[in-house]
Formats: structure tokens, C-alpha cells, sequence
């Protein structure tokens, strides 16, 4: 008898998930689908939109805070669109003021590394940089380990020039000038001649 209730309530639940997979099988929700072509488009928009050159252009503009460059750089981008025959939504997308707060979005944080770069060989921090680039948010705990590496360097360097356990003003301001030697010989590319 014991046991006919454990085939009977085993019985019940194996129903029951045939049950559930049928219904909620029935009810998925739609995704959008989008044909290869779209695909490719939307991917090639994006190849427009990161082109250095455009973003280096928008940099510029918006470092300057000049508007009519900002739309010149905008409508470089939409031509360049239109002769690669991306769909109709994503030369709008590029076209729209959306599209230009995409590109000037992309073009502060390209303004951020390049300040950040400068900050890090001038050792100064980047307090400064993260109020003024806030669109760069997401790389400020990189930038910030950055930094502090960087300052662990130079404390290494001025212990090791201390003759005490604890560097002095003077071991640390050796050590800052002999990494920014050592910084500034690492980024030299050796300059070749063809022959």
C-alpha cells in the first residue's frame, strides 16, 4: 500500500514537469533575430564609430570645445556609412544627436588615456583627470593600481638609494628622476634605417 502511493505521487510530479515543460516550452519569449547583413552592418558601425582617426578627430574637437568640428568629424562618420552601404538605421544612428553623444562619449575617454599618460610619466595623481573625464569611470581602478604600482617602484628605488631603513627627501626625488629615466628609455623605439 506504501508503496503504490510513492508510484502514484512519483507518477504526479512526472506529469506535473511534462506539464511545465509543455506550457513555458509554448510561451518563449521572442528574441530579435537579425539577418547576416544586419549583422555585418552593425558590426561595421562600429568599426566606423572606433576608427582611430575619427576618434582622435573628435578628441581634438572636443578638447577644443569646438562644435562646428565636433559636426564636421560627425558627418565624416555618416558618409563614410553611406559608402559602405550600412542600413538606413544605422546611418540614422550616427546621424543623430544620439550618435554624436556616442562619439563625444568615446572621445572624452580617449582624451582620459591620453592625460592619464602624461600624469603617470609626470608622476602626478589623477584625482583631477577622474572629475574632469567622468565617461572613464569604468577604467579608473586600473588607472588608480597604475599609479600606485608605479609609486611602489620609486619607493623600491629610493630604499634601495637610502643608507637608512627609511628614504629621505632626497633619496625620493633621485629615484623619481631615475625613473623617469628608465620610463622614458623603455618608450624609445629604436630608429632603423633601411639600407
Amino acid at each position: 500500500m506504501f508503496s503504490k502511493k510513492i508510484v502514484v505521487v512519483i507518477g504526479l510530479i512526472l506529469l506535473a514537469v511534462a506539464a511545465f515543460w509543455q506550457f513555458n516550452g509554448a510561451d518563449e519569449p521572442a528574441t530579435a533575430e537579425y539577418d547576416e547583413a544586419e549583422l555585418a552592418s552593425m558590426a561595421f558601425r562600429q568599426q566606423i564609430l572606433h576608427a582611430s582617426d575619427l576618434v582622435a578627430g573628435m578628441a581634438t574637437a572636443v578638447k577644443n570645445n569646438d562644435q562646428a568640428a565636433i559636426e564636421q568629424w560627425q558627418q565624416k562618420a555618416v558618409e563614410v556609412a553611406k559608402a559602405a552601404e550600412l542600413t538606413d538605421s544605422d546611418i540614422t544612428f550616427i546621424s543623430s544627436e544620439k550618435g554624436r553623444e556616442y562619439l563625444v562619449f568615446h572621445a572624452k575617454r580617449a582624451l582620459f588615456n591620453e592625460a592619464f599618460e602624461q600624469h603617470y610619466y609626470q608622476l602626478k595623481g589623477i584625482d583631477a583627470l577622474k572629475t574632469k573625464y567622468p565617461e572613464a569611470r569604468d577604467l579608473f581602478a586600473e588607472a588608480d593600481r597604475l599609479i600606485a604600482a608605479r609609486d611602489a617602484i620609486i619607493m623600491d628605488i629610493a630604499q634601495e638609494l637610502s643608507d637608512t631603513e627609511t628614504p629621505d627627501e632626497a633619496n625620493i626625488k633621485q629615484a623619481k628622476a631615475l625613473w623617469q629615466e628608465r620610463f622614458r628609455q623603455s618608450n624609445e623605439t629604436p630608429v632603423t634605417q633601411d639600407e
